[in-house]
């Protein structure tokens, strides 16, 4: 059924959600995953302690995680639903930002498949909203909670305000449409002294999220400054910076399988330069169930998507961890 269940997804969503423009397909879809008890369906998920695994000491069901890009505690509780060994809140920020102005979204069709790519400037309800809005959010698998902030400052406080909230911790030093935070990765100094006090601001197990656009001094210089303050999770990565003449911004964060080659380029060098010593979340391109298992096989603790969720639909979880079982 499942298989039946992706090609008709694949059919609705060649035959009306990539006609549809990119705002009302994102309102639909938000609608879609509001108010359909998808959730409930058991068709969407696969429970077998054999794909339960660990993140930071947590126990996540199976490995695979809906990467940041939900705010609204009603999505992420369907979302928990839907076969993911865990659930990302997008990243928020000390205070509500209303995003970049559309259009802010558009969609790529390339030779590896369909992505995106999006300016959204952390279009987020902000600390104290998004607090009140989750602190009674059940946790029918772990919830990570993201942050971004401009200055060492916001970080630790909203660490500390937001920790505990989530079951993992995510800090976001790489999104490619907000100049502040895309430039931590051009000052490894002071990320290092960011990750030293970001540690000491919660118990929590802590992410840091980085660009593929800075691999060089990703492992050069921000990884081992990460292990050196204790954070010992990388979620690598985040979307590509690109060129976009019809977004707001001119340029945005690419999505999808055309980045798929880089994230487990990333994976493989970073793993072999660094051993078990650190647990990395392969994210970005994945969007059929041979490319999880790849990154799996490559050595990833997790593997992490979003445009797949999107363009493949819900079902795809369930698919990757039919094929994880399979070979089980």
């Amino acid at each position: 059924m499942s298989r039946a269940i992706a090609a008709l997804y694949r059919l609705l969503y060649a035959g009306l959600l990539r006609r549809l423009p990119e705002p009302a397909a994102i309102a639909l879809g938000q609608s879609a995953l509001r108010v359909l008890p998808l959730d409930r369906l058991p068709v969407f998920r696969r429970a077998d302690p054999r794909l339960a695994t660990t993140l930071g000491g947590v126990r996540l069901p199976n490995p695979l995680i809906l990467a940041a890009m939900y705010y609204d505690p009603k999505i992420l509780a369907r979302a928990m639903g839907l076969g993911f060994g865990a659930v990302t809140a997008k990243s928020i920020t000390l205070g509500p930002r209303p995003g970049h102005p559309p259009p802010n979204l558009v969609r790529v069709h390339t030779a590896a498949g369909p992505g995106l790519v999006n300016c959204n400037g952390f279009q987020n309800p902000g600390l104290e909203r998004f607090r009140a809005s989750v602190a009674r959010l059940p946790h029918r698998v772990p919830l990570i909670v993201s942050v971004a902030g401009e200055s060492v400052e916001e970080y630790v406080t909203l660490v500390r305000e937001l920790g505990p909230l989530g079951d993992l911790v995510e800090f976001n030093i790489s999104s490619p449409n907000t100049k502040l935070v895309y430039a931590w990765s051009t000052k490894p100094r002071e990320l290092a002294d960011l990750l030293r006090r970001v540690r000491e601001a919660t118990t929590k197990p802590l992410i840091v999220k980085l660009s593929p656009d800075f691999a060089d001094v990703n492992e050069r210089e921000i990884l081992p400054a990460a292990l050196d303050a204790g954070v010992g999770i990388v979620n690598y990565g985040n979307t590509r910076r690109v060129e976009e003449p019809r977004l707001s911004q001119r340029a945005g964060g690419l999505s999808g399988p055309e980045i798929f080659a880089a994230t487990l380029a990333n994976l493989e060098r970073t793993r072999e330069k660094f051993g078990a010593a650190l647990e990395i979340i392969a994210t970005g391109g994945v969007d059929a169930p041979d490319k999880a298992l790849r990154l799996l096989d490559a050595g990833a603790n997790a593997v992490g998507y979003f445009t797949g969720f999107i363009t493949r639909g819900p079902i795809l979880a369930r698919l990757i961890l039919d094929a994880l079982l399979a070979r089980a």
